[in-house]
């Protein structure tokens, strides 16, 4: 393997992780391409199998599922465009909204894009879907046809929802149209008061893409220019995305008081580990010194969310609120070839200290629920809620609020339903890889 990338490899001496694509775009050619990169540059190279059959395979992306290791459920091949405009340009296509699944297997809105076709029919936050393109929610879930019902995830396909208002309890038939939706990745940053009176800066951060950068800078100027130190990040719902993007928050959040020291450093396998090379934090004219910052977490809360979490630990003391983290300390570096990227797990990311490996997650301090039943941002919203106790309250977890009397105690199970950022629906929980 190592032979045959030698022989397509360019610009080597500038940039070690080149690869030449394959000449033709067979089937045949393509599978033989992502299997030469799996074996020179995959985290767990010296792991995979020595007698694969490449022509058994029909396609690369079902190769590849195959040859991921042990604890590997990232490693993927994805449509290049798609990946491009999600990461580079900030667009996803889709219908803007997010959903959790209840105790009572009622299926709510939890999170709903700004300028998104959702948004523009008023569909909010702790909504229920009752029904999709005239399949009741109970049918869909009889017929394990949530993904089906809501047809291809192109431009144009109109979807038909049955939406509960949780305002009013009253439901609305609505049409809507998926379309290219510009993400804003911080819909909400605002300094927030204690019920001690304290000031808190508060933001939420839906996704790590190249247009988060601006908004970054555009929160952390405003809790400067308020004197506010403190913060709670929420990342509950944050899969993660561009490593460029977790070092911006990174140097926001501590650079006042950490510049030059060591955020984060990259690990390759043993083919490269003379690449292995720490970032260092970088102090920002916009770059705060927090000492004392809360993330509110939950199982969606990965890869760059984590690597922010992982990296802030040595600096600062780091409170998580909520649920324990995914679990992905390690990343990829993207090989392009016939309108496709191969995303193979390429290292892992310690700490200043060393920290890394956290595959079973970054376990919670306090337990808190996801209250749906208020928007984000309300300092009554129970995981808000509950960061805003803590920080009054000398570091102690205190009981949550209680949603609003008569509606579910709480919601679990999470849900990926109305919100598609990659074409393959199996990965799309996991669209992140750096």
């Amino acid at each position: 393997m190592t032979a045959a990338l030698g022989l397509t490899a360019c610009n080597l001496l500038e940039d070690p992780f080149k690869v030449e694509p394959p000449a033709e775009c067979d089937v045949a050619s393509q599978n033989q391409f992502v299997l030469d990169v799996m074996g020179e540059f995959y985290l767990w190279n010296e792991d995979l199998p020595d007698d694969i059959d490449i022509s058994v395979y029909e396609s690369p992306e079902a190769m590849v599922s195959d040859l991921r290791q042990g604890v590997d459920r990232w490693t993927r091949v994805s449509d290049k465009s798609t990946s491009d405009a999600l990461f580079m340009q900030g667009k996803f296509v889709g219908l803007g909204y997010k959903t959790q699944r209840g105790a009572d297997d009622e299926v709510r809105v939890s999170f709903v894009s700004d300028n998104s076709p959702a948004s523009a029919v008023n569909i909010l936050r702790g909504d229920v879907i009752r029904g999709v393109n005239g399949y009741t929610a109970e049918e869909l879930d009889a017929d394990n046809s949530w993904s089906a019902a809501y047809g291809p995830n192109d431009p144009g396909v109109d979807v038909t929802l049955d939406v509960e208002h949780l305002a009013t309890g009253e439901v609305e038939t609505v049409t809507i149209t998926k379309a290219w939706i510009d993400i804003v990745s911080i819909p909400v940053a605002s300094v927030v008061t204690s019920p001690a009176g304290s000031k808190i800066g508060y933001y939420i951060m839906d996704k790590f893409v190249e247009t988060t950068k601006d908004e970054l800078e555009s929160a952390y100027s405003m809790f400067k220019d308020n004197g506010v130190s403190t913060i709670v990040i929420d990342m509950r719902y944050n899969g993660g995305g561009l490593i460029s993007v977790a070092e911006r928050q990174i140097n926001l959040t501590l650079g006042a008081d950490h510049n030059g020291d060591v955020a984060y450093t990259f690990k390759y396998n043993n083919n490269y580990s003379d690449e292995n090379r720490s970032t260092k934090i970088d102090k920002r004219s916009n770059s705060i010194g927090s000492d004392i910052i809360v993330v509110l977490t939950s199982s969606r809360t990965l890869s760059a969310s984590e690597l922010v979490i992982n990296a802030m630990f040595p600096y600062a003391k780091v409170t998580l609120i909520g649920g324990p983290t995914g679990g992905k300390p390690v990343g990829s570096k993207s090989f392009e070839f016939c309108e496709k990227l191969l995303f193979p797990i390429t290292f892992r990311l310690t700490n200043a200290v060393g920290d890394t490996d956290y595959f079973d997650g970054l376990p919670a301090d306090c337990h808190a629920d996801d209250d749906l039943f208020h928007q984000l941002g309300d300092p009554q919203e129970g995981m808000l809620a509950a960061a805003l106790n803590y920080l009054d309250d000398n570091a102690n977890c205190a009981a949550q609020p209680q949603p609003a009397p008569g509606l579910p105690p709480k919601l679990m199970q999470l849900d990926s339903v109305g919100e598609t950022l990659l074409p393959n629906p199996i990965e799309r929980f996991d669209v992140d890889s750096w």
